[in-house]
């Protein structure tokens, strides 16, 4: 027959097992699934690749090579181009202004906010001065606001309608400037023939300073940077008048424009150009890449723009904190991946959560072990009452004993009832151990007077016998017809 198992006996150390086997298969998967996975080639977008923008994009390609990565750079016309090349995942990355409006391209996905690009207002030398005092004198000259589909061209007709400068054929009436878009190599052209006649009276152009395109003008053509220095008051009135419906300035949002600084002596040095810092407008470049690209890939970009070269470039140097900004569009996933991996461990909002967790846990450990008190000293009670009860009982048997001991007659039978009992009792208490309802300090205490009792009226019964056995052997009778008592109480006695 097999042996009844106790409770508390039941094995304990299958769910430990198993929950170190559960985890060792965890950590084992995420090791697999994390190991960095071979980088496919990357393709990345400036823009048009003869301007500063392109020399940095140079720069990224060559940090992403120096790092065992695969780049190259494409040419795009715009800005226009470039995002919805990004958004068909013809390309990877694209480096795009953000004050242009990119709502629009839902597959374009935030990477990283990186420096401050400056809208440059060129002018010929004989109208510089002009200029400076008011924008109005662009009315009815020749203004080149940069090329087709560009944050160049958009921001500019923004700032001169601003500025209350409106393009020539506008339904507001009055003398407008001429607005000429160009391509870069046009303009290249231009300037290398010396044909000053044929270049625009003024330039707004929007460029990573120094700008190359700036440099030609000057050093080459006879301009001369003009400052706009009202650079908030234009971001604000965006608070108070909509932006345009239609048109290049609608493809500009105000709120992405700040005021920016070009460093004396940026473009020469005697005479210094500009001969003090100069005030103007800037909006942040920003890299964005397509949803289709792996986070993996994003994550490789990132150290790489943080990690090389490429943070250097422009002053103050580029810092992972960048990515800190509100972004200007949904973060792409492996950013996101970045700034989990990158986070401090313990930050002023993990202390606050700490803090709450913590007092909300310790109201509940403090609630939980009022409520296991309680169980256990309920527990306890019953334990406690079961025990009395047991031990009444023993008494009980034990003072029946005595009074039978104490009689003037010991007899066999009420004897052997009163061992049954016992023997009934210790069974009942031996099932309620083995059943989890009795402890083993309880178990002890409890068996110890119980088999005291047995062995009394073990030894009762056996002297009991004993005495019927010799009585019936002087009286030639039956051991099983004799009783020890009194002589008047046996048939056949006088």
């Amino acid at each position: 027959m097999k042996a009844p198992r106790l409770r508390w006996q039941r094995p304990r150390g299958w769910p430990a097992l198993l929950f170190g086997l559960v985890a060792l298969a965890l950590a084992l998967a995420a090791a697999l699934t994390t190991s960095r996975r071979a980088l496919r080639p990357v393709v990345l977008t400036p823009g048009p690749l003869d301007t500063t923008r392109a020399l940095v994009a140079r720069t990224i390609v060559e940090a992403v090579e120096a790092r065992g990565g695969e780049a190259r750079l494409i040419e795009t016309s715009g800005t226009q181009q470039e995002l919805e090349q990004v958004d068909s995942g013809g390309i990877d990355f694209a480096l795009v202004s953000e004050a242009y409006r990119i709502d629009r391209y839902p597959h374009v996905r935030e990477v990283a906010p990186l420096y401050v690009e400056t809208l440059h207002l060129l002018v010929k030398e004989d109208l510089a001065d002009a200029v400076g005092q008011s924008l109005g004198a662009l009315r009815g000259r020749t203004v080149g606001l940069g090329p087709r589909g560009s944050t160049s061209i958009g921001l500019a007709t923004a700032v001169l309608g601003f500025a209350g400068v409106a393009p020539a054929g506008d339904s507001t009436g009055g003398a407008g400037y001429l607005a000429r878009t160009f391509e870069l190599p046009q303009l290249e052209s231009l300037v290398a023939r010396g044909d000053r006649s044929a270049l625009p009276d003024a330039f707004l152009y929007l460029a990573t300073v120094p700008s190359k395109v700036a440099l030609q003008l000057i050093r080459s053509a006879g301009y001369r940077l003009v400052p706009l220095p009202f650079a908030e008051a234009f971001r604000l009135n965006a608070l108070i008048k909509d932006d345009p419906k239609e048109g290049p300035a609608a493809a500009v949002d105000r709120q992405y424009v700040s005021d920016t600084v070009i460093p004396a002596y940026t473009y020469q040095t005697e005479p210094a150009i500009p001969a003090e810092a100069l005030h103007t407008l800037g909006t942040r470049l920003m890299l964005f890449a397509s949803d289709r690209v792996s986070p993996e890939t994003v994550e490789f970009m990132l150290d790489t723009v943080f990690g090389s070269q490429v943070a250097r470039i422009m002053q103050p140097p580029l810092d992972p904190s960048a990515l800190a900004l509100p972004p200007r569009l949904d973060l792409h996933p492996g950013t996101v991946e970045y700034l989990r991996r990158d986070k401090p461990f313990i930050t002023g909002d993990f202390v606050d959560t700490v803090s709450n967790s913590l007092s909300v846990i310790g109201a509940l450990v403090g609630g939980g072990l009022f409520l296991w008190q309680w169980r256990r000293q309920r527990r306890q009670a019953r334990c406690d009452q079961t025990f009395g009860t047991y031990m009444l009982r023993v008494a009980d048997i034990e003072r029946r004993v005595a009074v039978l001991e104490l009689s003037a007659t010991l007899e066999l039978e009420p004897l052997a009832g009163l061992q049954r009992e016992v023997l009934e009792l210790k069974s009942e208490v031996l099932e309620r151990f083995a059943a989890g309802e009795l402890g083993q300090a309880v178990i002890s205490d409890l068996i110890t007077p119980v088999n005291a009792a047995q062995d009394h009226l073990g030894e009762l019964i056996l002297f009991v016998r004993e005495n019927l056995r010799e009585q019936a052997e002087v009286e030639g009778r039956r051991a099983t017809v004799l009783r020890i008592g009194k002589p008047e109480d046996f048939p056949g006695n006088s």
